[in-house]
């Protein structure tokens, strides 16, 4: 998912976009270098989950039962539900990140992979979906963001969403949530992502109380 001036421009998100994202997911060196990211991705994860942003649905694909994918692009939506994928077609910014139609109690953990840095204000965005995760009664959010040399890998980021930012954004603690735990891959530490494109950084929040 992008900023809402990119949500809006559905020529970027046609036939040809998403046969990228779908190649690039099923090249056979890719895919088993993915499953690394895949499985540091997915270690805090539990119960039926939304991923947000779901894409090509890598992550969905290995999600417990009763997961769900959103995904904005409509070529992606249905290419994912050819792969026999849960995913529905979701405009997160006309729902202003409601997550309307879900229903509560439902849904243990949120996913949000590699979206949050597409977003102008993704303190504004973090606040409004910590908000309705808590209202559907998630308790865990597993967010991963690039590290610094993959966030300046693409022009399509707007957000270099770090520790610091997150402590200078009073996001440490947000609409009942905190930070658990802070890990980065591959190797767990910061200063990688400077000279490693494909560096992540992974925080996971937990319900309060």
């Amino acid at each position: 998912m992008k900023k809402a001036n990119d949500v809006s421009a559905t020529d970027e998100f046609d036939d040809t976009y998403s046969a990228e994202q779908l190649r690039r997911s099923r090249h056979p060196l890719r895919r088993f270098i993915k499953s690394f990211y895949l499985n540091h991705a997915l270690a805090e994860v539990h119960g039926p989950t939304i991923d947000f942003g779901c894409g090509a649905g890598q992550i969905l694909a290995r999600l417990p039962a009763g997961s769900i994918g959103i995904e904005i692009n409509p070529a992606l939506v249905r290419q994912v539900r050819a792969m026999g994928l849960d995913v529905v077609a979701y405009d997160a910014f006309a729902d202003d990140f409601a997550f309307s139609g879900f229903a509560q109690d439902r849904y243990k953990s949120l996913v949000i992979s590699h979206v949050l840095e597409h977003f102008d204000d993704s303190a504004a965005i973090m606040r409004k979906m910590w908000r309705s995760a808590a209202r559907l009664g998630i308790d865990t959010i597993v967010m991963i963001v690039p590290g610094e040399r993959g966030f300046a890998s693409d022009a399509t980021h707007k957000t270099f969403v770090t520790e610091q930012y997150l402590r200078e954004h009073d996001l440490t603690s947000c609409e009942g949530f905190a930070i658990d735990k802070v890990h980065y891959f591959p190797g767990d530490t910061a200063t990688i992502g400077k000279y490693f494109v494909f560096h992540e950084m992974k925080v996971v929040y937990r319900r309060a109380g």
